[in-house]
């Protein structure tokens, strides 16, 4: 995803709309297949800054806290950044490496704001971190790990899951052994 700037700067002042709708695997491999981020924004171009206002809706896989499942998280955010007109060309290097720069920076040089790194920041700043499959999930047993949403715990009553290992000889101690 990306802006040419020569485009917004002819037009300075004036706010121009974009939308890109794309595969998140497509421009980043931190995601997985078969997930779509759709973005809208508004950009304009004045005083040696182009100005991003705009929403982001994105449908990211995430693994349950507790149970270890896969999920999807739904992901939707509001953002507006300011980023410094460089004079000058692009560095060297790839479309990657001037994204990253572009994001951490919030400056762009040459003719091309690439915006795909700055997406990635902003998902991976409003998934939740701590996702749940559902607000009841029963998580997995410490002792024989089953999944207790689908299956019932194998444990019996003188398995010793719940003790921390560090502490078993104190266990020897309290039963004579």
């Amino acid at each position: 995803m990306y802006i040419y700037l020569p485009d917004i700067k002819s037009r300075s002042g004036e706010v121009i709309d974009y939308c890109f709708d794309e595969e998140l695997a497509d421009f980043h491999g931190d995601f997985s297949e078969g997930r779509t981020v759709k973005l809208t924004l508004s950009a304009s171009y004045g005083g040696e800054e182009v100005i991003i206002k705009g929403s982001l809706e994105a449908a990211v896989v995430a693994i349950c806290s507790r149970c270890l499942e896969p999920i999807v998280q739904k992901v939707e955010t509001n953002f507006i950044e300011s980023f410094t007109v460089i004079k000058g060309s692009a560095g060297e290097g790839t479309v990657a490496d001037l994204a990253a720069e572009t994001a951490n920076t919030l400056t762009v040089a040459g003719d091309t704001l690439y915006l795909d790194e700055y997406i990635r920041q902003l998902i991976i700043l409003d998934e939740d971190h701590s996702p749940l499959c559902k607000p009841g999930c029963k998580g997995i047993c410490s002792g024989c790990g089953a999944d207790l949403n689908r299956f019932s715990c194998q444990c019996t009553a003188d398995d010793d899951h719940d003790i921390d290992i560090r502490l078993l000889k104190l266990k020897e101690l309290k039963s004579g052994n």
